[in-house]
């Protein structure tokens, strides 16, 4: 069976222009969220989850939003999600029923990441292992619950990163016994969060989450959106860059337009640049 990946498109969110321009040339995150408040002029994005159909089972990557989801005071967005577009109802017209999938990977909790948590109340959930430790310390879990829509019942299990590097990666975390799903480390967005990369014929894919919000954000080495790990971001977008460098990459953010685009053409950092891979 070859290892298939979808993307999930969950609706649209609506930030303010500054999002995008990110919390680092704002000047610090209190900065950002003033810039968040006086900006009127909008962007539309899309929110993407995706669907990893592997021989070893249905691996889901982010949950999306929920169609009662109407609007976020920390971010300071609008959502437009129909219930026709939430991750069960996706996955069905894929033919996955949720009971079916086999485990969850959150790059991050944020609520345009886990709040379609809700529809996968027996599947296996995990964390990288710094959003974990966030998640489970008295601040950060009533931060999560705060800002998103995670059930009570939501208890993830974390990614203990082993010392196996892959490309510039020093570590990372097998999520297949075949080694061909890798979870890696991408702090910046926050300091835990994780992408993940699929080895399927010949091509790496990458899915980054939130280190960028569109490819040419890593091209230009921006830290856009909130940069929580500000130091760690710089690193994280240099080897991703490194990454692309080495291997033949098709680069996937979650708030990417282009990204079901380049899923789909298997259309590499490197190719659309016109570099040759190294």
């Amino acid at each position: 069976m070859n290892t298939q990946i979808h993307s999930i498109q969950t609706g649209v969110v609506h930030v303010k222009t500054d999002f995008l321009k990110g919390s680092v040339e704002a000047g610090g995150m209190a900065r950002f969220f003033g810039k968040l408040l006086t900006d009127k002029t909008w962007i539309d994005l899309p929110i993407y989850a995706w669907a990893i159909v592997h021989a070893e089972g249905v691996i889901v990557i982010d949950t999306g939003d929920r169609a009662d989801t109407t609007s976020n005071f920390v971010s300071q967005s609008t959502y437009t999600i129909l219930p026709e577009e939430e991750i069960g109802a996706r996955l069905l017209k894929l033919g996955i029923k949720t009971s079916e999938v086999s485990k969850i990977v959150l790059t991050h909790i944020h609520g345009d990441h886990a709040n379609g948590i809700n529809q996968f109340p027996k599947t296996p959930v995990f964390l990288g292992e710094k959003e974990y430790a966030f998640h489970k310390s008295a601040f950060g879990g009533r931060f999560n619950r705060f800002a998103t829509r995670i059930p009570n019942w939501f208890d993830p299990q974390p990614l203990i990163f082993r010392p196996e590097p892959i490309g510039p990666f020093e570590t990372s975390f097998p999520l297949t016994k075949a080694g061909d799903v890798i979870a890696v480390p991408t702090p910046g967005h926050t300091a835990g969060h994780t992408s993940i990369i699929v080895i399927a014929d010949d091509v790496h894919y990458l899915i980054a989450g939130d280190v960028t919000y569109n490819e040419q954000g890593l091209i230009d080495q921006q830290r856009q959106g909130p940069s929580l790990a500000p130091v760690e971001h710089t690193q994280t977008l240099r080897r991703i860059w490194d990454y692309a460098q080495q291997t033949p990459l098709v680069y996937l953010p979650s708030h990417d337009w282009e990204s079901a685009n380049r899923l789909a053409a298997k259309q590499t950092v490197t190719a659309e640049l016109g570099v040759p891979v190294l």
